[in-house]
């Protein structure tokens, strides 16, 4: 529960700031913002209740809010779309500023191929109306629902189109920024009077100030209109689609081809990721383990292969190294090309492919799933929860390593029931601009009503990231205050100059920087001990000092 209570003047305040329909402080309203399992380090606890919620339309009013806030000690935190436990507050006093009526596409350049839009249009919604102008947008991993601003400027910004379409920021083309203390702050050309066209100078850059491989999730003010860059679509302005999610029926375009590759070991898989990058073929790229596939369409049936020793084995070590590629061509030569060249690489490999578009089970099913990531918000279904472990992005060989490691680390786990038996290979792997660099999270999922496998979370979190940093990578979880207060140390003090960045742009403490730069110290009590000596080893031999790094 809230702990302060909210003095009338103030809820007036916000009241006049964005309507007294679109403002409340009920109790009842409240608990509905506070319901925030996602990625909670305790899925059993809801998260701080807000003060007030309030619903601004406009920049303007998101302004006065933030005023508001200033005039009386209070701290706010903003969401788009509102996916997990981010979204949510970390203090007492905390203003929830809900974004949902900043709802509009406000123009898409098609000669230029850019969209502007405000915090609550979802990847849907903008693929949607993209695609009709033979156009498309980024859709990161957590799905169509989530907010293309929110992942571009405040999280994180994977998915399965990175290798055309990169990680979200690196699409971001200008930004309109409300700062802690209630000024607007407009990035790239767009401050000088230029359009959206392009992110930055001449001069110094603030994108690395406004974001960086994480964004500041709230913690540095409230995005309300940005520009993104869009790609190319060649395939049709309307999609043929019946039914949703697993009934989804979608005619496959006749100009995409959708391969399911299989090599015969780690090293020839890698070597042809690298030759299928270079190639720049693939609309879309994914390494997800068939078992992982399997286990999001259909989780009872992978519970029951997990039983059977033959099957299980066909699943995690058969048909263990495998990819999936999409391709798209704008011509029935440029197809054919492009299939030319997947099967020159899986041969010269000694892989083997299915084309599935044209499999009648599987084609019609997969075309949306992919195109629009519907997919992916199913690794829900297993247990109801999941969580992911993820380590720096970095180059294909050593996202492979991490892969390895995250099996290894999850098989014990698994043996003693502390989380859902998912064959322990469940990677979720993508290229970064065709294979410049990569990406890998090891999925884990696990039932939030067993309390054995509630008590596995922050043990398991914690062997992660004494893996990743053994590894000399930076956790996922670095917007955690625990573990934020524990690299920080080894990666430079960089969190000493994010609380500098926070003092100089939010002198009152306005914004809710619990996910941003606040520090608080880690209860290693469920921790095994071994591994809690591990990562006191790797700190005395990591941290720096005031003179540089370590020796």
């Amino acid at each position: 529960l809230t702990e302060t209570l909210l003095s009338d003047e103030a809820y007036r305040d916000l009241e006049e700031a964005v309507g007294a329909e679109y403002a409340s402080r009920e109790p009842g309203v409240l608990d509905g913002y506070t319901w925030q399992p996602t990625i909670n380090d305790d899925p059993a606890k809801w998260v701080k209740r807000p003060i007030a919620v309030v619903l601004p339309g406009c920049t303007e009013e998101v302004q006065a809010v933030v005023r508001a806030c200033n005039r009386h000690g209070l701290r706010f935190k903003a969401f788009s779309t509102g996916w997990g436990v981010y979204s949510g507050p970390t203090y007492d006093n905390v203003v929830q500023v809900d974004l949902r009526r900043m709802n509009r596409i406000l123009e898409i350049d098609e000669k230029n191929m850019y969209v502007t839009l405000e915090p609550y249009v979802c990847g849907a919604q903008l693929q949607a109306e993209a695609m009709k102008l033979g156009l498309n947008n980024h859709i990161i991993g957590a799905g169509p629902a989530c907010s293309p601003l929110a992942s571009a400027t405040s999280g994180w910004g994977v998915g399965w189109d990175s290798t055309l379409m990169s990680y979200g920021h690196r699409n971001l083309l200008g930004a309109e920024w409300v700062l802690p203390d209630g000024e607007v702050l407009r990035v790239g050309a767009l401050d000088s009077g230029g359009g959206w066209f392009f992110p930055d100078g001449p001069g110094p850059s603030l994108r690395g100030i406004m974001r960086g491989s994480t964004g500041a999730l709230s913690g540095l003010g409230i995005f309300t209109k940005i520009s993104l860059k869009l790609y190319s679509w060649p395939g049709p302005a309307q999609m043929e689609t019946e039914g949703v999610m697993l009934d989804c029926q979608t005619v496959p375009p006749e100009n995409m081809r959708f391969h399911l590759c299989f090599f015969p070991d780690r090293a020839n898989l890698i070597e042809a990721v690298y030759k299928m990058g270079e190639a720049e073929i693939a609309y879309i790229f994914t390494r997800t383990a068939v078992g992982a596939y399997i286990n999001t369409f259909a989780p009872h049936l992978l519970q029951r292969i997990a039983k059977t020793g033959p099957l299980r084995d066909v699943l995690s070590k058969t048909v263990k190294w495998g990819c999936t590629i999409v391709m798209v061509g704008n011509s029935e030569d440029e197809i054919a090309f492009q299939e030319g060249v997947i099967k020159e690489i899986i041969a010269e490999y000694g892989g083997l492919s299915m084309e599935a578009t044209q499999a009648p089970a599987i084609g019609p099913m997969m075309v949306m799933n992919f195109l629009r990531v519907s997919a992916i918000p199913m690794v829900f279904r297993a247990g109801g929860l999941f969580s992911t472990a993820l380590a720096r992005n970095e180059a294909w060989d050593t996202q492979m390593d991490w892969a390895d490691k995250g099996e290894k680390i999850k098989q014990p786990w698994i043996d003693d029931g502390g989380i859902i038996d998912d064959l322990a290979d469940n990677p979720f792997m993508v290229l970064y601009e065709n294979n410049c660099w990569g990406h890998c999270e090891e999925i884990f999922q696990y039932n939030a009503r067993d309390p054995k496998q509630l008590a596995s979370l922050e043990p398991l979190f914690v062997e992660f990231s004494v893996a990743s940093m053994e590894m000399c990578q930076e956790p996922l979880s670095s917007c955690d205050s625990r573990l934020r207060e524990i690299i920080s140390p080894m990666m430079g003090h960089y969190n000493d100059w994010q609380k500098k960045i926070s003092a100089n742009l939010d002198a009152n403490r306005t914004a809710d920087t619990g996910m941003y730069c606040d520090e608080v110290d880690f209860d290693f009590s469920r921790v095994d001990p071994e591994v809690r000596a591990k990562l006191d080893r790797l700190a005395a031999g990591f941290t720096w000092t005031t003179e540089g790094p370590p020796a």
